[in-house]
């Protein structure tokens, strides 16, 4: 299963944000982008507005944080965590002098 995109990431606010902001962020992303026609903004006014498609919908995004949530406990399971999880997951283990 590919990783899902981070539709937070995309538009720059955290997580938890309130639907309002997730509203005004976009807005003003959009607002900005329509002043440059270059390819380059309409690459970003396109991941943009696939993000606000998915956060900007209560059911949708819920669907997605599940879908995220899901995708980094199988994750977790299989062992791919990267690096830094299993390198801190060996630290957290207890010393055994066998």
């Amino acid at each position: 299963m590919p990783k899902p995109k981070d539709y937070y990431r995309v538009l720059g606010i955290p997580r938890r944000s309130h639907a309002r902001v997730i509203e005004e962020t976009y807005w003003e992303q959009a607002h900005e982008l329509h002043r440059v026609p270059t390819k380059r903004a309409a690459r970003r006014l396109s991941a943009i507005n696939e993000a606000y498609e998915v956060l900007g919908s209560p059911h949708k995004r819920a669907a997605y944080d599940r879908r995220v949530t899901d995708f980094g406990e199988e994750e977790e399971r299989n062992g791919s965590g990267g690096f830094l999880r299993g390198f801190f997951d060996l630290l957290g283990k207890p010393f055994r002098a066998d």
